[in-house]
């Protein structure tokens, strides 16, 4: 017995050795991190925790989801470990104000890329794209997005949604609330016809609510990028190189369905992460 266990052992170990010098790698590989975070020992990045599958909060509070494992690849690329990731829990109005403020170095948080924010902020490189999606009652007369004339839709403050729904549809009437989780019980109360968010939030919500459904027909195509504060290069260009290692190693294909139960709607979210976008 004992023959054997020592081999075993042996390549556990070896295995993690190299697991270890492959993480190692790869943030060699990668421009250098300004000093002033090097000298913090930490990443600071805001994370989306009511925003399922990109950031949710788990039973024990802690985030979880696509974008959160991103977060932790990040720290794994500065420090050697996911923990150089300092997470935080951000809501969309927040989001900017936080990074501004100097308490985040970046958003990862479902942040649109859209000619007002990019004026405030910079932005990385696009790292996913996609249509935004409504979520009605199963029992709604509501088929397309123009029958959204007229009525009330439920959004979180800040979305980008926002202005592409009053320059989109008549009449419509738009209510503004903090959380995912107060459009959802809103809506299941009455109080709007339908709640507005990213194509995948909206996926993952439709999956949780059976009596709910989604609208077939999307709307405001949008992109994602990372945000960071005006005038850092440094920490572009290790960001940046950061989102095309992640692609290269294949880590959404790997990380996605861990979020996604849904094949169909997992196999759009990974062309949305690997894909170029469409003209927008």
């Amino acid at each position: 017995m004992t023959r054997l266990t020592r081999p075993v052992g042996a390549l556990l170990l070896s295995a993690a050795m190299t697991l270890g010098l492959a993480a190692i790698a790869s943030a060699q590989e990668l421009p250098p991190l300004p000093q002033a975070i090097k000298d913090q020992g930490t990443i600071r990045i805001g994370v989306k925790c009511d925003s399922p599958p990109f950031g949710a909060s788990g039973p024990d509070g802690k985030p979880f989801g696509v974008e959160v494992e991103m977060a932790k690849k990040i720290g794994e690329f500065a420090f050697g470990s996911a923990e150089g990731a300092e997470l935080s829990c951000i809501t969309s109005e927040a989001r900017i104000p936080l990074l501004q403020s100097g308490k985040l170095d970046l958003i990862l948080a479902t942040l649109g890329r859209t000619p007002a924010r990019q004026e405030v902020i910079d932005y990385s490189n696009i790292y996913f794209w996609g249509t935004s999606n409504v979520l009605v009652p199963g029992d709604s007369p509501v088929q397309t997005l123009s029958d959204l004339q007229g009525k009330t839709v439920l959004v979180v403050k800040g979305a980008s949604q926002i202005k592409w729904l009053e320059a989109n549809i008549p009449g419509i009437n738009i209510l503004q609330l903090n959380t995912t989780a107060d459009g959802v019980q809103a809506l299941r109360q009455g109080r709007a016809d339908g709640f507005v968010g990213d194509g995948g939030l909206v996926a993952t919500l439709g999956g949780s609510y059976p009596e709910m459904r989604i609208v077939e027909e999307g709307l405001d195509l949008g992109v994602n990028g990372i945000g960071l504060r005006k005038d850092e290069p440094e920490l572009l260009a290790f960001v940046n190189a950061a989102l095309d290692t992640l692609r290269r190693e294949n880590f959404y294909q790997e990380v996605i369905p861990r979020f996604v139960k849904e094949p169909a709607v997992a196999a759009v979210m990974t062309r949305g992460f690997l894909e170029e976008p469409p003209p927008l």
